[in-house]
């Protein structure tokens, strides 16, 4: 109990918060006038609080100069304290606050299909206050708008007007097929006739990985257009033909056996996988756990 009046008698000497934030803003401000419009009360409610905290340490705090407030000396040694205090209090007031916000993610649905979700329980052991909104997509939208709080996880070469972006995963090309499907491929000129499964109307990812086996045609093979690369490697692992993928999304696939490279070549594109979000979003602490989450995932990948 006496432990608990020698507590209560330090901090009952202490100045309240209210006290301070207004000395600090309308010193930061020039003006009582526009300390009060910054902080949503009356001018009379800004000098009701200045005068307590003057009261409090019997000195005059402010004084006016050249038509502005600045602080008086007595005024000028506690502004830096009372700066740093305020700051504080308003850095762990957003923090535990947006502790609990939701973070909203757009993701193109193979991605998640075939990397995020299987790994997303490890994210939650390790940040379970974050919670994640997450919207599939097929397709990028036509246009990013920096103005909204949103990240995303996009394919291309990491240039998005108006938006931070970082590589997760770069892509890496090569054929893959079902086990069954392997002596059938013993080497490039078996592939004729086969079905090649493209997830593009240009063929543009099987055009790069044959341009670099020096084959420049596709007339000599079937094709089939899909619009998931999730359903190409579906049908894939069902022998229905042989289609393109990057290895890190295959991951789980080839190490289990229900797909296998025919061919080892692999062709590194330029492009990936990024984490995109607007200069706005960057210091939303959900946004910073899943970064640094992401990026154990895919040194892992890597490793």
């Amino acid at each position: 109990m006496e432990l608990f009046h020698s507590v209560m008698n330090d901090t009952h000497h202490l100045p309240s918060l209210s006290a301070l934030r207004a000395f600090v803003t309308v010193v930061q401000s020039g003006s009582f006038t526009e300390a009060a419009r910054r902080l949503f009360l009356t001018q009379g409610a800004i000098s009701k609080q200045i005068r307590l905290l003057e009261e409090h340490y019997g000195t005059p705090l402010l004084q006016r100069h050249s038509r502005q407030i600045q602080p008086t000396p007595s005024g000028r040694t506690l502004l830096p304290v009372a700066q740093d205090v305020v700051e504080r209090l308003k850095e762990v007031e957003r923090r535990l606050k947006t502790q609990t916000d939701i973070l909203s993610l757009q993701v193109y649905v193979t991605f998640a299909v075939r990397w995020l979700m299987p790994r997303l329980g490890s994210f939650y052991q390790q940040y379970p206050l974050t919670q994640l909104r997450m919207d599939s997509m097929v397709y990028e939208p036509s246009e990013l708008d920096p103005s909204i709080d949103q990240a995303y996880i996009l394919f291309g070469r990491g240039h998005w007007p108006n938006m931070q972006a970082e590589l997760l995963l770069a892509e890496k090309l090569s054929p893959v097929c079902a086990p069954g499907m392997l002596s059938q491929l013993t080497c490039l000129e078996d592939l004729a006739g086969q079905t090649l499964f493209h997830t593009t109307r240009d063929y543009e990812e099987w055009m790069a990985w044959l341009a670099s086996q020096q084959i420049s045609s596709l007339t000599q093979y079937k094709h089939q257009v899909v619009d998931l690369h999730h359903l190409a490697w579906t049908a894939a692992a069902s022998g229905l033909g042989v289609a393109i993928g990057d290895m890190a999304l295959l991951k789980d696939e080839l190490q289990q056996g229900r797909l296998v490279r025919p061919f080892d070549t692999v062709l590194e594109t330029g492009c990936g996988y990024y984490l995109a979000y607007p200069d706005s979003y960057a210091d939303h602490p959900g946004l910073q756990a899943l970064l640094s989450w992401l990026r154990q995932q895919a040194a892992g990948d890597a490793a």
